[in-house]
């Protein structure tokens, strides 16, 4: 077998090392000789190299064994910091995000949206000085992702469908035209579901379906996002659930999210808590509504999941209003609707915080510099 050229070499002996204190958050030199094989010059002198770009900082003094105290390593998570910003009809959102996917910085600016120029440039305006003082107080910002309530095009460049925030043709060079730093769109259900697959790593097949005033669901297969060549692969809250039923804002009739809105379950004058808290007192009329909305939610569910037939996440607003006695019901009705009766898998909350999207689309920059970190093509 042919020998690596010294470059690759070193190049691989320093990502071993950068990966090993990222996975373990800390390590020793006799650490690494211990668990890598390399000898304690090659670990010192690539140690030095990580130190010189804040990739590593030194710790505390190890407790001594009957020699001198070892100097441990810390992998330094603020080194690199990703922006994450979600646009709502009354308020902009930013998230900053280190490489554990610790946020550690957020803002959340009061303004009306508007697809427009002067919107963007102002919240341009905004997003950098945000960034300006995250690298001021941690690191170097990688990039500025902007969670998209709306299908993006395959090569990102633009809103494809957007009817709920009404910016369907929405360009990322218009939208980022005053951001200062790289910047990308990403689905917001797509957003969510990355955020899931970083907080739970273990998800091999799963049905992410996030229950919002709006709906929408994602896919993961084999353990990664499936977005499918249009990006539009688990946008099950336009599959018809009732032929020729309600009017849906995409322009169908019958579609999932006219039936599996929370916006559903309130009566006229009520809100969505409030709906809840009715609910949790027993209410008849409220136990009915809501046992007709599970109904709906499964069968949904069931007609996902023959094609996908693997575990089920729920997100949205309702992760935090479902008891855990709903959830079970709610995979009971989807038991009782599939055709193939009882089956091996899960229902259950997603473990994301609020704002999961947002997070989710910043965690997009921190995954792929910890690629670029890990390979070994990684120099200094």
């Amino acid at each position: 077998m042919k020998a690596l050229p010294p470059t690759q070499v070193k190049a691989h002996n320093r990502s071993a090392i950068a990966q090993y204190l990222y996975t373990n958050k800390y390590a020793t030199k006799q650490d690494l000789e211990r668990q890598l094989g390399l000898s304690l010059p090659t670990i010192t002198q690539n140690l030095r190299a990580l130190e010189s770009t804040n990739i590593a900082l030194k710790g505390n003094l190890q407790d001594s064994t009957g020699g001198r105290k070892a100097q441990r390593y810390d992998f330094n998570p603020n080194h690199c910091i990703a922006i994450g910003v979600g646009m709502y009809p009354h308020d902009l959102r930013l998230y900053a995000v280190n490489l554990y996917g610790t946020v550690v910085a957020q803002s959340n600016t009061a303004l009306l949206y508007r697809n427009s120029n002067i919107y963007y440039q102002r919240i341009g305006g905004i997003i950098d000085n945000f960034a300006a003082d995250i690298e001021r107080k941690f690191g170097n910002v990688l990039g500025v992702a902007f969670s998209i309530r709306g299908i993006i095009s395959p090569d990102g460049a633009s809103v494809t469908f957007g009817p709920v925030m009404g910016n369907t043709g929405l360009t990322l060079s218009t939208l980022a035209q005053s951001v200062h730093h790289p910047c990308l769109m990403i689905h917001d259900s797509d957003a969510s579901a990355m955020s899931e697959l970083w907080l739970d790593p273990s998800i091999q097949d799963a049905l992410c379906l996030y229950l919002d005033r709006r709906p929408g669901g994602a896919l993961i297969i084999d353990g990664k996002l499936h977005q499918g060549a249009n990006q539009c692969n688990g946008t099950i809250e336009h599959m018809i659930l009732v032929p020729n039923g309600r009017p849906c804002y995409c322009g169908q009739l019958g579609c999932m999210d006219t039936y599996c809105s929370l916006e559903t379950l309130p009566e006229d004058y009520e809100s969505i808590p409030g709906f809840f808290s009715v609910l949790e007192q027993g209410e008849r009329h409220h136990r009915e509504r809501m046992s007709q909305w599970l109904d709906y939610v499964a069968q949904a569910i069931v007609n996902a999941r023959s094609i996908v037939a693997g575990d089920v996440i729920i997100g949205g607003e309702a992760a935090a209003l479902l008891s855990d006695v709903e959830i079970d019901e709610l995979r009971n009705r989807i038991v009782q609707r599939s055709p193939f009766g009882t089956e091996h898998f899960t229902v259950r909350k997603s473990c994301g915080a609020e704002d999961q999207d947002i997070i989710g689309a910043a965690l997009r920059y921190s995954q792929q510099y910890l690629n670029e970190l890990f390979s070994s093509h990684f120099t200094i």
